[in-house]
């Protein structure tokens, strides 16, 4: 029995390392998978390319939705269309994200703000949308990723780690307020992972800062996050909320 068989679940930013692995660790447990991407460069192409990679490897209905998760109205509307065609949503997985590196000093009001709003409100957007639908069915699993630099900062990512370490405190307030309706909220907290964000990150630097500060001396993959993920969300997580689940190589311990 696959553990995900009959359920729904939306992956934000799904188009990227992260994500689409995400999606297809979903996809194999028999979730039906709602991608969501925003509709900028390839980006529609790589998620309609996704959803067919899913459905020919493993069966099932997925389909891909664009909005902007900042904009509130956007995320009511693709949430309106997703119930519309599968139902209901049981998992939601907060995954987009982005990072513009700055010194504290430095950071300008534009690009602190343009981290927030994707980092943070549009998480809050998203899990305010998906709640009504999981408080009336009495069911619901929220995994936001957040990031080990939210918890301990690092060197030039002023709002990365700032919105970071919010969505912990922001996570843990949810799960409180949704307990006694049967829905979980939690966090992974990737470490150094070989996709997403670190694929920009000089070779130089990944081998003289990065890989002697991670006690297990390698880069972590998508997928170790991709399965903490998951485990979150399933049942045999049914007792975990408010949690922090940091997947490092020991980085933060």
């Amino acid at each position: 029995m696959k553990r995900f068989n009959g359920k729904v679940v939306l992956i934000t930013g799904a188009v990227g390392g992260l994500g689409s692995e995400q999606c297809r660790v979903f996809a194999e447990e028999g979730a039906s998978v709602a991608v969501n991407y925003l509709d900028i460069g390839n980006f529609a192409e790589e998620a309609a390319k996704l959803v067919h990679s899913l459905k020919e490897n493993y069966g099932g209905d997925h389909q891909c939705y664009s909005a902007d998760i900042t904009d509130e109205d956007a995320v009511k509307n693709m949430i309106k269309i997703i119930h519309s065609h599968f139902g209901k949503i049981d998992v939601l997985v907060n995954n987009a994200g982005i990072s513009i590196n700055a010194v504290s000093w430095e950071i300008s009001a534009e690009n602190w703000s343009k981290v927030l709003a994707v980092n943070l409100t549009g998480t809050l957007y998203c899990s305010k949308a998906v709640l009504p639908g999981m408080r009336e069915r009495r069911y619901g699993r929220i995994i936001c990723l957040s990031s080990v630099v939210g918890l301990s900062g690092a060197r030039g990512t002023v709002a990365y780690a700032a919105s970071k370490a919010a969505l912990i405190g922001m996570s843990k307030t949810m799960a409180r307020e949704v307990a006694n309706r049967g829905i979980t909220v939690n966090c992974v907290a990737p470490g150094y992972i070989d996709a997403g964000i670190m694929s920009d990150v000089p070779d130089k630097f990944k081998t003289e800062t990065v890989l002697p500060s991670i006690p297990m001396g390698r880069l972590g993959e998508a997928t170790d996050i991709a399965r903490a993920v998951a485990f979150l969300a399933s049942d045999d997580a049914k007792y975990i909320t408010g949690e922090v689940l940091r997947v490092d190589g020991g980085h933060s311990m």
